[in-house]
């Protein structure tokens, strides 16, 4: 049992771990928040040049042991991506990937969050039309048809990732090139 005399002798110790646990939780909360926005900007920055202009479709060629921007890409995937800033106004997505296999297309906040993903059976073999809105958009700006998907982006600024399933990549390299050429991204004013 804790005397009085031992209670005394505690409560300036309770004062200093109370400041401790504090400062270590904002330190916590801070390294959570900002560590995926330093890692999508470190990711931007290293890109190649031509990769950087948001809506320019960059292709990559085939995945192998030399290529690590990102930590261990998948073989067995083939990639097309595409940086969107919506600051200025809505853009429009666009695919019809006839492609034989698995395919996705990926959207990321510029704190790395997904938070859309539409994919082949998703899709049903229709063609992927979105209109991509910011945060900031009111909601009249940027109307969608019947056939265009509207999707509201937590940020600004992001990355759009498509990948496509690769069985065999010498004999369907001209169809999942034709899949990831028929992206598009453009921003609609």
């Amino acid at each position: 049992m804790i005397t009085g005399a031992a209670k005394r002798r505690l409560r300036p110790w309770r004062g200093h771990a109370i400041a401790l646990l504090s400062v270590l939780a904002f330190s916590h909360l801070a390294v959570v928040w900002a560590l995926p926005r330093v890692i999508m900007a470190k990711l931007a920055a290293n890109a190649p040049p031509e990769t950087r202009v948001p809506g320019t479709v960059h292709l990559p060629p085939m995945t192998d042991h030399t290529q690590r921007r990102v930590v261990l890409p998948s073989p067995d995937l083939l990639y097309a991506t595409c940086a969107f800033d919506l600051s200025r106004g809505p853009w429009r997505i666009r695919a019809d990937p006839k492609a034989p296999h698995y395919w996705s297309i990926a959207l990321y906040a510029a704190n790395s969050d997904n938070f859309f993903v539409v994919n082949d059976r998703q899709a049903a073999g229709a063609p992927v039309d979105l209109i991509l809105v910011g945060p900031n958009t009111p909601g009249a700006v940027a109307e969608s048809s019947a056939q265009q998907r509207r999707v509201r982006a937590p940020s600004d600024r992001g990355l759009l990732l498509m990948r496509l399933l690769v069985s065999d990549y010498s004999m369907e390299a001209q169809v999942l090139d034709a899949a990831r050429r028929s992206l598009r991204c453009d921003p609609l004013s």
